[in-house]
């Protein structure tokens, strides 16, 4: 009868000592993540501190020194979404006849 209430405080104990750990352990935890979601608030508002006083810079563009080149459709489209278009025989022969003509 001994043995079995010392054996029973002994189990009490250990479990009450499990929990007191286990507790501590969520304690530090939640303490770590209050810690670290304020410093990162206050690193937040620091960063956006300095984005407003940081200057930007604008670029003016000098459009007299600029070059507009006429792009094709064709250039910008996806090959699956161009459509090969080919001339008939008839249609190459005048197109070769036009340019021996304009060589001439």
């Amino acid at each position: 009868m001994k043995t079995l209430w010392i054996l029973t405080l002994i189990f009490s104990l250990s479990a009450h000592a499990k929990l007191s750990d286990f507790n501590e352990l969520i304690e530090e935890n939640s303490k770590a993540q209050s810690e670290l979601h304020t410093s990162l608030k206050n690193n937040l508002q620091e960063t956006q501190v300095a984005l407003k006083l940081e200057k930007r810079d604008r670029f003016v563009v000098d459009n007299a020194n600029s070059i507009n080149v006429p792009t094709r459709k064709s250039f910008l489209t996806y090959r699956k979404a161009k459509v090969d278009y080919r001339q008939s025989a008839t249609e190459s022969q005048k197109r070769l006849a036009q340019e021996i003509d304009l060589a001439n």
